[in-house]
């Protein structure tokens, strides 16, 4: 007989095992924005390195991130591996925060998403990893950390999209943006554990099963 738990009894589970993550793991803005899109399909340990040769070249200052060539900038975020593809998403991004982020900040969170879903290089993590921790807007990450715990948890026979998986949480999602940045950071830090805490429990989530 599996405990029954809802995201909410989740979230404070994580807290009192984990304790506090405060992420996302940056000094400015930018230092966050290029961390976004290199961790995509590597390891922090990687990104570190290419983040510290971004800083050592530029200090973060947009300006100079943006008129770094092509080919000088692939060399600095290497160590995070498809550096060709990340440094075009990394102009990308960068661009959209010079020119957009400040008007986008108003959009209603729907809005604002799809705009985020179309910065080349954004797909829906990133978007919602945007959203929460640039934006503070409540989102759901329905990311490889957050499949491999809710399949732990019972909670589905057949594995769901991304945005099933999203859509089903966000359908009783009542968390304040720093309850759902604190969500996120617990499941991918639980997830790096590879525990088998879980296994006894069973989440339920509206119209998933």
């Amino acid at each position: 007989m599996y405990k029954q738990i809802n995201i909410y009894d989740l979230l404070e589970i994580l807290q009192q095992k984990l304790g506090p993550q405060d992420w996302w793991p940056a000094e400015n803005n930018e230092e966050m924005l290029s961390g976004m899109i290199l961790i995509q399909n590597t390891n922090w340990k990687n990104v570190d390195r290419s983040l510290a040769n971004l800083k050592r070249a530029t200090n973060f200052d947009v300006k100079k991130m943006l008129l770094i060539p092509q080919d000088q900038l692939q060399e600095l975020i290497q160590p995070s591996g498809f550096f060709h593809n990340k440094a075009i998403y990394l102009r990308a991004i960068l661009t959209a925060y010079r020119d957009d982020f400040d008007t986008w900040e108003k959009l209603p969170t729907n809005l604002l998403r799809k705009k985020l879903n179309a910065i080349k290089g954004v797909g829906n993590e990133t978007a919602d990893v945007l959203l929460l921790y640039y934006f503070h807007r409540p989102s759901f990450v329905a990311d490889n950390y957050s499949m491999k715990l809710f399949s732990r948890l019972h909670t589905f026979n057949k594995k769901p999209t991304y945005l099933q998986l999203k859509h089903a949480v966000e359908k009783d999602f009542d968390l304040t943006s720093k309850q759902a940045e604190e969500l996120h950071a617990l499941i991918d830090e639980f997830g790096k554990l590879n525990s088998d805490f879980f296994d006894n429990y069973q989440l339920s989530l509206p119209n998933m099963s």
